[in-house]
């Protein structure tokens, strides 16, 4: 079920991200000793003082919103983790010509909190939340997607450990001499497990993600392998075109290069943003029958890490 959603969660991460100023924070923050004086200012102002008169662009909103709820409840640790993430929106009746004030931005957290917060699965905590505005007309809506982190590594495995024969997708578990282990996991968990064992921060504040779902964007001119129907690129991609086959057995020399600094890695180097450290990712899988196409896709955010202190 994760792995279907992540298809429209890809979508709404690109959407967030175009809708979003990158440079947004720099305008707000001059140094990062800057940045929890002014989400506990924020955070007093809900608490204390809605009625002051003051307003926000849209830029500010977005920003005070998402910083006050990552350093509530963000924890961006994610070693070996994998993620489930769910999507809320909340509309106020303005085209934020005027700015928003304290009052429709306290209605828009308390609901976007509240969502998170209900949402969130027994066994996953939240490791950050992507808000994001779009406007219509006299409308504004606020969104936001929050990711659930959860560590899952097979307990034989490190992070590091791309060891074992696995399926290429639809939870099949292990293959070829290890089949039979671990059915209901895949190699999108294990490639997407090991990508985010880099992520080891307090809080996240001006998140930005991308959608990769395009395999030509990162064509391998030295792919390593020659497997009939395994197409060159960077992350797995299988097609057929005389219609459907066999699921895929990716090999430990498979799962190192979708993983390495080759494959997975690699798409996380060059996409990131100036001024933004990886943050997490997401991978999943599509299928199509005839013909038989298997990929991978992914969605990758990036953000700005704070520490607490």
């Amino acid at each position: 079920m994760k792995k279907i959603f992540l298809y429209a969660l890809m979508l709404m991460i690109v959407a967030i991200s175009c809708k979003k100023d990158q440079n947004a924070t720099s305008r707000l923050v001059n140094q990062k000793t800057d940045v929890k004086t002014l989400i506990l200012n924020f955070k007093d102002k809900l608490e204390n003082h809605l009625k002051d008169g003051g307003t926000y662009t849209g830029d500010s909103a977005v920003w005070y919103v998402e910083a006050l709820l990552n350093y509530s409840y963000g924890y961006a640790t994610a070693l070996g983790c994998t993620f489930e993430a769910d999507s809320a929106s909340t509309t106020v009746n303005t085209g934020g010509i005027n700015g928003y004030t304290l009052a429709q931005l306290n209605d828009v957290y308390e609901y976007l909190e509240e969502n998170a917060l209900e949402n969130k699965p027994e066994d996953r905590y939240i490791f950050c939340i992507d808000v994001s505005l779009e406007v219509n007309g006299s409308h504004s809506t606020f969104s936001a997607v929050s990711a659930y982190a959860k560590q899952v590594l097979p307990a034989y495995k490190s992070t590091s450990d791309t060891s074992g024969y696995w399926y290429w997708g639809n939870g099949l578990g292990m293959c070829g001499p290890d089949a039979g282990q671990y059915y209901g996991m895949d190699a999108t968990d294990i490639i997407e497990a090991s990508t985010n064992a880099t992520a080891d921060y307090d809080y996240f504040t001006n998140l930005v993600g991308f959608g990769v779902g395009y395999p030509e964007d990162f064509y391998d001119p030295d792919f390593p392998f020659t497997d009939q129907y395994l197409l060159p690129y960077r992350y797995f991609v299988y097609y057929d075109s005389t219609g459907p086959n066999q699921d895929f057995c990716l090999s430990p020399d498979h799962m190192a290069y979708y993983s390495g600094t080759n494959g997975a890695l690699y798409m996380v180097r060059d996409l990131k943003p100036t001024n933004r450290v990886f943050a997490w990712c997401m991978v999943g899988y599509l299928s199509y029958g005839v013909p038989d196409l298997d990929k991978h896709i992914w969605a990758i955010t990036y953000g700005s890490p704070i520490d607490r202190e």
